[in-house]
């Protein structure tokens, strides 16, 4: 099987340059099994990852032009195997990128917000079985970045416009917190709630596959109307 990897040290390379590799094709073999063959037994490649199970985002790269996390995408014995760092996010070596300004965003914005602590009958009163449906399956964000990398509004405008799927479905997360006291609709619609063109890639590249992007859209956008936020035309 053959399969090329883009290589670059920005402290040492003018430009990124592609490493092609053969290396023996194995059943059901993924992305990263192939790198750490490729890395162990014939060139050192940098690539991150730590979970192998699509929990930790560590090892989220590009595949053929699609984001895809490596630990659970797998590789063809007679495919094209073209592997590049995840767009839209700074190349500190090979495919390692920089994704500091979206986690730190995302962090920011999980910092649940109150006026005041919890108190004992807040935390022993029962939490709506609906409102848990929908909470549950964001706890299963990675915030590899694959759904923002694949998002056509941020390949088009930018971070400045849209956050980026991931970033709103950190919104959205405390947006269906009980505990949360913060406006994340305004917050939502702050960060680009409306830029969202409702194409499906993030649900499309997301392993993730709890999480339905395009219904929590529809819950926030729902909401915003409500409030009076939805912009003229739309």
């Amino acid at each position: 099987m053959k399969i090329s990897v883009q290589k670059y040290n920005p402290s040492v390379d003018a430009e990124p340059y592609f490493g092609t590799y053969e290396i023996e094709h194995t059943e059901h073999m993924t992305l990263l099994e192939a790198l750490v063959v490729i890395n162990d037994t014939i060139e050192p490649i940098a690539f991150d990852y730590s979970c192998r199970g699509r929990v930790c985002g560590r090892c989220a790269m590009t595949l053929n032009g699609t984001p895809c996390l490596a630990c659970v995408t797998l590789v063809e014995d007679a495919g094209k195997n073209e592997v590049t760092p995840l767009k839209h996010f700074p190349v500190v070596r090979d495919l390692i990128v920089d994704k500091t300004k979206v986690t730190d965003k995302v962090s920011r914005i999980l910092a649940r917000q109150r006026a005041f602590d919890l108190n004992l009958d807040e935390i022993k009163a029962p939490v709506d079985a609906g409102l848990s449906e929908k909470l549950e399956p964001l706890e299963y964000c990675a915030r590899c970045g694959v759904c923002t990398a694949a998002c056509p509004v941020v390949e088009q405008k930018g971070f400045k416009s849209y956050i980026g799927p991931t970033g709103m479905i950190a919104i959205a997360n405390r947006f269906y917190d009980p505990y949360d006291q913060g406006d994340r609709v305004v917050q939502a619609v702050q960060n680009g709630l409306w830029e969202c063109i409702e194409c499906g890639m993030c649900d499309t590249v997301c392993k993730a596959l709890e999480i339905d992007h395009l219904s929590v859209w529809k819950d926030l956008r729902t909401a915003a109307s409500a409030e009076g936020l939805k912009p003229v035309g739309i």
